[in-house]
């Protein structure tokens, strides 16, 4: 198994609410929304951070964002509740809890538009009716990610107080396809002064404009109010390709307008300049990239049921059941590797395929696990155990042992050209060794390697997996005769390394929380390679992420969408 280079990946989460309830008596509740994660194996809930507290308000839109980092081989639960703030106490007991909620981060990552809305609960009488959270994911800094720096300042902007100068601020909102402009960050506000010179800032052009460099932006500018009713100084409109001109500390500059005051006065020039006075732009595409651009993932699990894995009446057997517990090494691998993968698969629709044996008197080494070959999916990862279980009583384990068969008929059933080039298959197979038709699986996989495929191999038991190393191209090259994979697609993991008993029954350990810490190792084996294949399989067909527009429904409240605590 070859290590793969870790590269940290940083999402951060926006969130809002539309129709909480008001429990002051006079005015709406002062909302603030909390959140946190499940962490460790022993599972805790720990507290991630806090947005700032909105005064009176039903439809909070939070500026504070949350920053998680993502990993792919994990099931990374979150939990959201927001808090109706009655005083100064940091205690959250003192608050009274408006609703809570909860996802996975691969759920809100792998919805459309990167976007989920929670019911908040308990509710009243149907679910919604005491207020709604939306989510929203963008992807931000790890090293690999679309990053825009702006250093913005601006000069001789117009005075808005009798004593003082303005004490100015920026937004900088896009313009969606839909026509609503959406704020994608708000400055710090600098005192009295006509020329401030804010801190540079750097945005994820996905957030920015939405992987759009033609796309419209508006830079407005504000002088700050303490009570929420911020002064309009002007605005001007650019787009990310004009911006880039900047780059290299050339100067670029915009007039700032304020129409009213452009229709009132003869002679009017503008109210100031916004003046970038650099921008560094650095460009590549990662797997959220893809996944949040509407990449599909398809999971396909293949079971070995061939003889070589034992009776399965027998306790020594592979398929056999635990009385107790009915899991076995095949449904602990299952569990492992299908409970992640299912969250990034969009239907949520897993084809479960056996192979190696006999059913109904003849030998098959490609049958689903439903026993209905026009429609073979299971709807989820228990679906699909209770179905294996099921084929396991109906079935005779039979000989030999090929994958050439199943891998061909996933080839066929998913990786043929497809229209919009969205979809990606990754194939689970587990499986006790001792390939029988080596040559042809090794001729079809380096075949299939410039196709939407990832292999992942799990062996099971004690049986022989030299082949199954040699079809893991980690130390060399995958070929099949004179011809040489395009890429790795293959990864396999030998399972007895992590789970020495092939299961997960706590009580075939001597610590309680040793099981829980070995699916985690197994699952960060197994899935390592799958985020770099994915966005290799792309980057070589010349196919770019397709980013979606990321609303943040803002309301046209003035006071609600510049509601900023006094410094």
């Amino acid at each position: 198994m070859s290590k793969v280079q870790s590269v940290d990946t940083v999402v951060q989460l926006f969130v809002s609410c539309k129709r909480l309830r008001a429990l002051d008596r006079f005015s709406h509740s002062d909302p603030m929304c909390v959140l946190y994660r499940k962490c460790g194996i022993r599972g805790t809930w720990n507290e991630v951070g806090r947005t700032e507290c909105i005064k009176n308000t039903g439809e909070p839109e939070w500026q504070k964002t949350f920053s998680l980092q993502f990993n792919f081989h994990e099931k990374q639960d979150l939990r959201f509740k927001v808090y109706d703030i009655d005083s100064d106490s940091g205690f959250l007991e003192d608050h009274d809890n408006l609703g809570t909620a909860e996802t996975t981060l691969a759920q809100i990552l792998s919805a459309e538009s990167l976007k989920v809305e929670l019911n908040l609960s308990p509710y009243r009488h149907s679910p919604g009716d005491c207020g709604v959270l939306t989510v929203t994911a963008v992807e931000i800094s790890d090293g690999t990610r679309d990053m825009v720096t702006l250093d913005l300042t601006a000069q001789n902007l117009d005075k808005k107080d009798l004593f003082s100068e303005s004490d100015p601020f920026y937004c900088i909102y896009r313009l969606n396809n839909d026509n609503e402009d959406v704020l994608v960050y708000r400055s710090e506000w600098i005192r009295n002064t006509a020329n401030p010179d804010w801190k540079p800032v750097i945005l994820d052009a996905a957030k920015l404009c939405g992987g759009d460099w033609t796309r419209q932006l508006r830079i407005e500018v504000y002088d700050w109010d303490a009570d929420g009713g911020h002064d309009f100084i002007g605005d001007c409109t650019t787009n990310l390709e004009e911006l880039a001109e900047g780059e290299g500390f050339q100067i670029v500059q915009y007039d700032l307008i304020n129409k009213k005051k452009q229709e009132k006065k003869r002679g009017y020039v503008n109210s100031g300049q916004i003046v970038l006075k650099n921008v560094v732009i650095e460009q590549d595409s990662t797997f959220l990239d893809y996944i949040r651009g509407g990449v599909r993932l398809n999971l396909v699990v293949g079971v070995d049921m061939t003889s070589s894995n034992g009776d399965p009446n027998s306790a020594h057997s592979l398929h056999s059941l635990d009385k107790r517990t009915r899991e076995n090494a095949y449904t602990a691998a299952i569990r492992t590797v299908a409970d992640i993968l299912q969250d990034y698969d969009y239907d949520k629709k897993l084809l479960g395929l056996g192979f190696g044996a006999n059913i109904g008197g003849v030998l098959s080494h490609c049958f689903p696990l439903n026993g209905n070959a026009s429609r073979p999916y299971c709807v989820g990862v228990e679906d699909l155990i209770e179905n294996y279980r099921i084929t396991l009583g109906q079935v005779k384990l039979s000989e030999p042992t090929r994958y050439s068969d199943l891998f061909k008929y996933t080839v066929d059933q998913f990786c043929q050209d497809k229209q919009g080039n969205d979809e990606y298959t990754i194939v689970l197979l587990i499986t006790d060794g001792g390939v029988t038709d080596f040559e042809e699986t090794k001729e079809i996989l380096v075949n299939s390697s410039n196709k939407p495929l990832s292999v992942v191999l799990v062996g099971v038991g004690d049986g022989d997996m030299g082949a199954l190393t040699c079809l893991d191209s980690d130390r060399a090259r995958l070929c099949s005769g004179r011809v040489q994979a395009e890429r790795d697609i293959v990864q396999f993991v030998h399972m007895k390394k992590f789970l020495p008993s092939g299961r997960l029954d706590p009580s075939t350990y001597s610590q309680v929380l040793d099981p829980a810490e070995a699916k985690c190792k197994l699952a960060r084996a197994v899935l390592a390679e799958i985020p770099r294949q994915v966005t290799e399989y792309f980057k070589r067909a010349g196919i770019s992420p397709k980013l979606p527009d990321a609303p943040l429904d803002l309301s046209e409240d003035f006071d609600k969408r510049f509601n900023m605590a006094a410094k």
